[in-house]
C-alpha cells in the first residue's frame, strides 16, 4: 500500500506554471519537510523521516484538468502496543497540503502529530526552548502558569518572510483557526474556496505564514507538588497563506474558463437545433 501510494503521489506531478506572488515565504520545516517542497521532494522527506508511514493521497476532480488534483497526503503510523496495552513504539501522523495547477504543486501546509513513549518523553521547558531555537521569537509565547500542563505557542511571519514577534499575536488569534481547519476531515476547505471563490479566512490571513505548536504535557508524578513536567505529544503545523491564496485563485480561473467553454459549446449546439414546423 505504501509503495503504491508513493507511486501515485510522484506520478501526480504535472506541468509547472509561473507562480506570481509578491510575498516571500520564510524557509520553514517540520522534521525536514519544508514549505515550498515539490510533491516528489516531500514524498522523499516523508520516507526519510519515517519509512513506516502509510501514505494516503487526497485528490479531487475539477473541470479543466485532465487528471485528479492532489490536495493532500496523509502519512500515518499506527500505534503499537504490548500485551499490557502500553505503547511499545513512538508514533506519528504527518499531513501535507499542496498547491494545485496551474501553479507549481508544492507544499503550502504541513502538520505533524508525534506521540512519545513514556521513557522518551522530554522535559517541557527543553522542548519549548528547542521550538524557540528553530522558529525564532514567538508571537504568542507559552503560558507561564505551572498549572497549565499543556502549552500553546505560535509564530507569525509577515509577507516578506520576517518574524513578527509579539506584534503578530492578534493575527495568529484571527487566522490560526482557519489555517488549522484545512487539516481536518470532511469537506475540503480548499475545494470549497476554489468552487465558491471566497477565501475561507479574512484578507489579512492571505499573506502571512503561521507556525502553531501544541505541546501536550503531563507530570511525571502528579502526587508531588513540583513534579517534573514532560511532553506526551507534540503537534506542530505550518501554513503559508500567500502561496495557498495564489494557487486557489489560479486553479479557480482555469476551472471557470473550462466551464464557460463547455457551456458556450452547449449553447451553440442548442442554437443550431432546427425549429419544428409550426
Amino acid at each position: 500500500m505504501c509503495r503504491m501510494a508513493v507511486t501515485l503521489i510522484v506520478a501526480s506531478v504535472s506541468g509547472i506554471a509561473l507562480y506570481g506572488q509578491s510575498s516571500v515565504a520564510p524557509s520553514l520545516d517540520v522534521v525536514g519537510i519544508r514549505v515550498g517542497m515539490t510533491v516528489k521532494e516531500a514524498a522523499a522527506a516523508l520516507k526519510a523521516d519515517n519509512p513506516r508511514l502509510m501514505l494516503s493521497p487526497g485528490t479531487h476532480n475539477l473541470e479543466g484538468f485532465a487528471q485528479p488534483l492532489l490536495f493532500s497526503i496523509i502519512g500515518n503510523e499506527d500505534a503499537t502496543t504490548g500485551p499490557n496495552g502500553t505503547m511499545t513504539r513512538a508514533n506519528e501522523t504527518i499531513t501535507l497540503l499542496f498547491t494545485t495547477p496551474p501553479s507549481p504543486e508544492v507544499v503550502w501546509g504541513v502538520k505533524r502529530v508525534y506521540n512519545f513513549l513514556p521513557k522518551e518523553q522530554p522535559e517541557m521547558q527543553n522542548m519549548l526552548e528547542a521550538l524557540r531555537m528553530k522558529y525564532g521569537p514567538e508571537s504568542r509565547p507559552a503560558s507561564p502558569d505551572p498549572r497549565d500542563l499543556s502549552k500553546y505557542v505560535a509564530w507569525v511571519y509577515d509577507a516578506q518572510g520576517k518574524p513578527m514577534g509579539p506584534s503578530g499575536a492578534p493575527l495568529n488569534m484571527t487566522c490560526a483557526p482557519d489555517a488549522t481547519a484545512h487539516f481536518g476531515s470532511g469537506d475540503d476547505p480548499t475545494l470549497n474556496e476554489i468552487q465558491s471563490g471566497r477565501p475561507s479566512g479574512p484578507p489579512q490571513c492571505q499573506s502571512i505564514t503561521i507556525v502553531n505548536a501544541n505541546v501536550l504535557g503531563s507530570q511525571v508524578d502528579p502526587s508531588k507538588l513540583n513534579s517534573t513536567l514532560v511532553v506526551r505529544s507534540l503537534i506542530v503545523q505550518i501554513t503559508d497563506g500567500a502561496r495557498h491564496r495564489a494557487s486557489v485563485d489560479a486553479t479557480r480561473a482555469v476551472a471557470l474558463g473550462a466551464t464557460k467553454s463547455r457551456e458556450d459549446k452547449e449553447n451553440e449546439v442548442i442554437k443550431k437545433r432546427p425549429t419544428p414546423k409550426i
